[in-house]
């Protein structure tokens, strides 16, 4: 007869739950702290490496194309030599491979599709500067040019590639850290460890002392294997780490991009192994389960027909619903720990949607257009993520060939959004109610289906001086060294010189023949568009002329920090109303309308120049749909309105006029000697407004037209002045051969 305590065989039972519920939460644990040491192994070696190493590659190839060119001279009949074509090649091919390996944030990535896009105008305007080798004025502005949207701080395609970099590498640092997460898996696999190991010793403390058994070899057996498979996991663990700290280390500075990968693979040749141990975790386990039961199983059965207690009634369904409790609850705590592990990442994002923006802002403009769209990402849970580039045209280009075009584009011009009527998506009547005030104006046609807003306007045909120097202003204007000419714009060089030619034809000849020059109805050589040109040549005079290449267009009559205020300088601006932006606080700027200072122009005419923003909807989501309403509406032209943070303490000051930018349909009731109020009065006013004829034109012409006035302005002579017209009306005859969409009409 048995003759052990009656409660034996439950608490052997109980033992043998307990025993392969703690087996299950320590293998779970070692299995998660394991995976989430070697889980990375993989993507290190074969995309996160790959990935930094080829976005290094480009830079470093673009920056060699730059340099094999600067200060060189080379035969027109040669153009850019063989060595910056094989770097740009190579540019190029690294590009498409990090695109498609990239592992970088939704941020990152947009910067190198935009990165990828500017290329095509750095390419442009080396080749310019290739063709200009007997103009070493012109090919040297061009080759400054080429150098800004190369390095350029915060807009080149160098400095997007180092940002990309960054989001690549903190992705690295992700994978190769040993992070606070991975800490608590491993202390909780040591702890539960431990006490799997104490369960077994005292069990077999249990069996000895009940059954006379010195020892258990399926428990000992099981014991050993816990004291075995833990330090050599963690000596594996342990060596992964020290290899994936390695490899980002190589991966930290890269010198040598083509030795780099090869690197980082020897580093990382043994981590592939070692990971896979993960996948043996779960057989050890099972087998240290299978020691358990075979250790405990047959004293459980010595006890199936052991006797009850006297007067106790067994309770079967309550038993096995406790079980079930106990397993489940095991379960349950194994599951968190592997998600836990799985998880490793944060949170998903939770928000409702995301929209990607593409337009032409970079500096404070970008700053503050951010404000606006932050104002909207908080307001309707919506992520937006925001490129600005002036390479804006080759950047959209690229993107809508490949299928990969923003949700929405703000473009300089009607002319440019028309040239993607079919990408387009046409604009409900909710979208286009700002339109309803203007849409004579800003259509192409009074029927026409609306496919693109204007967001924000810039006054133009003024001129900005301080407004200590407002007289005398007609005799400063005849000296070309007083006006502040930078024709400098990064892809878009040589637009201030457009604006000039534009405002000259239009106050002179008024806006009957300013219509028809930009509808391509009046050629480029007639006697009124000759003479705009040549006045502007007049104006600023060969040597200006020669220096405004080298400005850049935010050159202006302010200084800049770190410039001496009474350094002699230009004191005239033509620019638009925007420019303020650029000065320095506390520039005490206005403006005087420039029919008042250009050459011959109408003293008596009311006409004047404006530009816009237009905003266009490429993507299909609700999302895209909701900003493209915002963005038109008041609450966000007042955001936009609104001081940047940075000026919020200078701007607090009474009777500071704040820079800003304007608008259509919201205009601020302003003290009347404003600043601000008068350009606003301006744009709202009844006499006729014109948009810029550039704006209008086929993107083609345009382009011709900002490099043909870099041309003439390298040499403002008349011979110069007859090519580049001659040139120009060969571009309006071969794109009036190509269909289009009508022009609008230009003014109101």
């Amino acid at each position: 007869m048995n003759t052990e305590p009656p409660g034996t065989r439950p608490y052997l039972i109980r033992r043998l739950a307990a025993l392969l519920i703690a087996t299950a939460l320590a293998f779970g644990a070692l299995m998660a702290a394991y995976y989430g040491v070697g889980r990375n192994a993989a993507a290190v070696t074969d995309r996160t490496a790959p990935a930094i190493v080829e976005v290094e590659a480009a830079r470093k190839a673009l920056n060699e194309s730059y340099t094999s060119l600067a200060g060189k001279e080379t035969a027109e009949a040669e153009g850019v030599g063989e060595t910056y074509g094989a770097d740009l090649n190579a540019a190029r091919q690294h590009l498409v491979q990090a695109g498609l390996g990239t592992v970088a944030d939704k941020e990152g990535r947009e910067t190198l599709r935009t990165a990828t896009g500017q290329v095509s105008s750095y390419d442009f305007l080396i080749q310019q500067a290739a063709r200009s080798t007997g103009n070493d004025t012109l090919r040297d502005a061009y080759l400054g040019y080429a150098g800004n949207t190369l390095r350029k701080k915060g807009s080149g395609i160098v400095p997007r590639l180092e940002n990309v970099q960054l989001s690549q590498r903190e992705t690295l640092a992700d994978e190769t850290s040993f992070d606070g997460l991975l800490w608590f898996l491993w202390i909780t696999a040591y702890v539960l460890c431990a006490v799997l190991v104490w369960l077994l010793v005292d069990t077999q403390r249990t069996l000895r002392r009940r059954f006379r058994r010195k020892l258990s070899p399926p428990l000992v057996g099981a014991t050993a294997l816990v004291a075995l498979v833990l330090p050599l996991l963690t000596f594996l663990s342990s060596q992964i780490q020290h290899s994936l700290k390695l490899a980002a280390g190589k991966l930290g500075t890269i010198s040598d991009p083509a030795g780099t990968l090869p690197n980082v693979e020897k580093i990382m040749g043994g981590t592939h192994w070692r990971a896979a141990v993960a996948s043996w975790i779960p057989l050890a386990a099972v087998v240290l389960a299978a020691l358990v039961v075979a250790g405990l199983q047959p004293r459980i059965e010595e006890y199936r027909f052991g006797k009850v207690r006297h007067g106790a009634r067994p309770r079967p369904r309550a038993l096995t619903r406790t079980r079930m409790y106990r397993a489940g609850a095991g379960l349950l705590a194994l599951c968190l720990v592997l998600l836990g592990s799985v998880v490793n990442g944060g949170l998903p994002d939770l928000r409702e949607g995301r929209v990607t923006v593409l337009a032409s802002w970079t500096g404070d403009e970008e700053k503050r257009f951010r404000e606006v769209l932050d104002r909207f990402g908080e307001k309707e849970d919506i992520e937006v993520i925001y490129q600005g580039t002036t390479s804006l045209r080759d950047v959209l280009l690229s993107r809508v060939d490949s299928g990969d075009a923003p949700d929405i584009a703000i473009l300089p011009s009607l002319g440019e959004a028309a040239e993607y009527t079919d990408d387009l998506r046409p604009l409900g009547k909710g979208l286009a109610e700002p339109l309803k005030d203007y849409k004579p104006l800003w259509t192409a046609e009074d029927d026409a289906e609306v496919r693109a807003v204007p967001v924000k306007v810039s006054l133009k045909s003024i001129v900005w001086h301080d407004k200590a120097r407002s007289r005398d202003l007609t005799t400063l204007a005849s000296q070309g060294a007083r006006w502040c000419a930078g024709m400098g714009g990064d892809a878009t060089s040589g637009w201030p010189g457009t604006d000039w030619i534009e405002d000259i034809l239009l106050q002179r000849s008024g806006k009957g023949t300013y219509m028809a020059w930009a509808r391509g109805e009046l050629p480029w050589a007639s006697e009124k568009v000759r003479e705009a040109w040549r006045l502007f040549g007049e104006r600023l005079g060969t040597g200006p002329a020669r220096t405004a290449l080298r400005q850049d267009y935010t050159h202006g009559p302010f200084p800049k920090p770190g410039e001496r205020s009474d350094a002699p300088g230009c004191e005239l601006q033509h620019q638009g109303s925007f420019i303020r932006t650029t000065y320095r606080d506390g520039a005490d700027a206005t403006f005087t309308p420039s029919r008042d200072l250009l050459p011959e122009a109408d003293r008596t005419g009311t006409a004047r120049e404006i530009s816009a923003d237009f905003a266009t909807l490429f993507g299909k989501s609700a999302a895209a749909e909701k900003l493209m309403r915002f963005l038109t509406g008041q609450e966000a032209q007042r955001i936009w309105a609104k001081p940047l943070p940075d000026d919020e303490d200078r701007t607090a000051t009474p009777g500071e006029d704040p820079q800003r930018p304007f608008f259509l349909t919201f205009q601020e009731d302003l003290p009347e000697d404003s600043v601000n109020a008068r350009v606003d009065k301006e744009l709202h006013a009844r006499a006729p407004l014109c948009l810029d004829a550039s704006d209008v034109m086929p993107p083609r012409m345009r382009s011709a037209f900002q490099h043909g006035v870099l041309d003439y302005l390298s040499s403002p002579d008349a011979p110069t002045l007859k090519r580049v017209l001659d040139d120009l009306d060969a571009v309006r005859a071969d794109t009036a051969k190509t269909p289009h969409a009508d022009p609008p009409r230009v003014c109101n």
